[in-house]
């Protein structure tokens, strides 16, 4: 919502977060709203100690300064950032559970501000929201690998949305959704993650893992490779004299594929290489044997890969992380 100009004091005010009945001014940068003090104090330990004992040094700063007679408070955060946060506090409709679709943007800065200033049920309700894109299981990971959910819609235009994501999670300290976010953040070709306009900005533990996620994916991509190929097993194999040249191709294409220089391949990617669809396009009549072998080879690999995710990015094995997700989620 458009912010509308204030008295000479050269604030803008929030007209949708502008309570006349408000006891608090909160400012962000230049923009200011009007909200029940009473409430944030409720709802938040950060806020019911900065009003009751405003402290030097403390995120929040309580100004003597009043606007049309209301004390102030200053957040030193974003104003792009509060006016969604203060929404989700103010507005019952604005931030709702799953399966509603709220913007990215505003789920990383509530799930962000939540946890700063410890709103414990907005925090679980935005993290619920980034769940579904970043699960802890595999299927779930591989069901919406190239899917973009409403909202998300960001991830598929800009490398900066995953480079948002990362850093985001990083600072609140949501590492079970970490593995999958770089896993994502890994389809991005490098050249354009590098050249991103918030990579000179992110951390460099963050960079490194993302260099981490790019070469191990090109290691793995040699693992796929190795359960595609070989020979045909002879005992089970109807069509041992052509079989042995369609796998052949079949690894040529992958390959080929993989090797497109402006090809964003993701190394689970390889989950639909036994698709009938992408079978017939590779025009590789297979015997169905070799094709269920090699299919449930794949299978076999990704899991593993998945796995040992987690570790190959120096976060802790996916039991630690699931328990950390249980703690912070309410079990």
């Amino acid at each position: 919502m458009t912010a509308e100009a204030g008295p000479s004091s050269g604030l803008t005010r929030v007209p949708d977060l502008w309570f006349t009945d408000g006891s608090l001014i909160v400012r962000a940068e230049n923009t200011i709203s009007r909200v029940s003090g009473a409430v944030l104090a409720a709802r938040s330990s950060v806020f019911q100690d900065m009003l009751s004992f405003p402290q030097p040094g403390s995120p929040t700063t309580l100004e003597a300064e009043t606007f049309d007679g209301v004390p102030i408070v200053e957040l030193q955060d974003l104003a792009a950032e509060v006016e969604p946060f203060l929404r989700a506090i103010f507005d019952s409709s604005f931030f709702m559970p799953p399966p509603s679709a709220p913007q990215l943007s505003d789920i990383l800065a509530i799930v962000r501000l939540s946890n700063k200033y410890d709103i414990q049920y907005l925090f679980r309700r935005a993290i619920s929201h980034l769940a579904k894109t970043y699960p802890t299981e595999l299927p779930p990971f591989l069901e919406h690998l190239n899917h973009y959910p409403t909202g998300f819609e960001s991830l598929k235009s800009t490398p900066d949305a995953h480079l948002q994501v990362l850093r985001v999670l990083h600072e609140v300290n949501a590492l079970w959704l970490l593995p999958a976010a770089y896993a994502r953040a890994a389809k991005c070709l490098p050249a354009r993650l590098f050249s991103a306009a918030s990579w000179p900005l992110l951390p460099e533990p963050i960079k490194l893992k993302l260099h981490l996620a790019h070469a191990h994916q090109a290691r793995h991509i040699i693992t796929i490779v190795h359960a595609v190929g070989g020979e045909p097993d002879t005992d089970t194999c109807v069509a041992p004299a052509s079989c042995p040249l369609e796998i052949l191709s079949v690894v040529t294409a992958l390959l080929e594929q993989v090797g497109q220089v402006d090809m964003e391949f993701n190394f689970f990617d390889v989950k639909d290489i036994f698709l009938p669809s992408v079978w017939e396009d590779l025009g590789a009549p297979m015997c169905a044997r070799c094709m269920a072998h090699r299919a449930q080879a794949v299978e076999g690999s990704m899991r593993t890969v998945w796995e040992a995710l987690p570790g190959n990015l120096g976060l802790p094995p996916w039991e630690e992380l699931k328990k950390m997700r249980e703690a912070a989620m309410g079990g």
